[in-house]
C-alpha cells in the first residue's frame, strides 16, 4: 500500500467488524485515503471520503466561528479535480488483506500528490487517532475503533 493513496476497501471488513457506523463502501465506489500505518500495531489508519461538501463546510465554519479549530474533517480538491471531504471523526484501522484495490480515475491511482495537504491531514488524523484511542467521542455516529484494533491485532496473533 502506498501512504497518502485511495483505497476500495472489501466488504467482508465491514461485515467482520459488523460495526453500523463504519462508513461503507457504497457498492465498492467509495474510496478511503490511507493515511498512515501506526507502527507500534502493523496496522494501516484509513479516512473515508464524502463529496457532501456544504454539509460539511457548514460544521467547520460553525466549529471555527467559536473560536476552535477543526481537526476532524478535512476539505480539499483532489487531483480529479473535485472537492471531497476527509471524515477524519470516522477514520478506522485495517489489516491490509482488507484492501480490495487501489481507488483508480482513468486507470490512475488516486494519491494526494500536495505534500503540505498530506502533512495537515496526518497532523490531524493523528491528534484525532490518539482521542480515539481514550475514548472521545466527536459523534454519536462513528466507529467503535478501539474494538475494531482488538479485532484486527487478535486476528494478526
Amino acid at each position: 500500500m502506498i501512504e497518502r493513496g485511495f483505497y476500495i476497501i472489501k466488504d467482508k471488513f465491514f461485515e467482520d467488524m459488523d460495526d453500523s457506523y463504519l462508513k461503507g463502501n457504497k457498492d465498492a465506489n467509495r474510496p478511503h485515503y490511507y493515511c498512515f500505518k501506526e507502527e507500534t500495531t502493523g496496522l494501516f489508519w484509513m479516512i473515508p471520503l464524502s463529496s457532501r461538501i456544504d454539509k460539511y463546510r457548514k460544521i467547520i465554519n460553525k466549529k471555527i466561528a467559536n473560536g476552535k479549530s477543526c481537526d476532524i474533517l478535512h476539505i480539499m480538491k483532489l487531483d480529479n479535480n473535485k472537492e471531497s471531504v476527509f471524515l477524519i471523526q470516522d477514520m478506522f484501522p485495517i489489516t491490509e488483506n482488507y484492501i480490495e484495490r487501489t481507488y483508480t480515475i482513468a486507470n490512475n491511482h488516486l494519491i494526494v500528490t500536495s505534500e503540505h495537504s498530506a502533512l495537515e491531514i496526518e497532523k490531524k488524523a493523528k491528534k484525532v487517532m490518539n482521542m480515539l484511542k481514550k475514548g472521545i467521542k466527536f459523534t454519536p455516529t462513528q466507529p467503535d475503533v478501539n474494538r475494531i484494533i482488538h479485532k484486527l491485532t487478535e486476528n494478526l496473533k
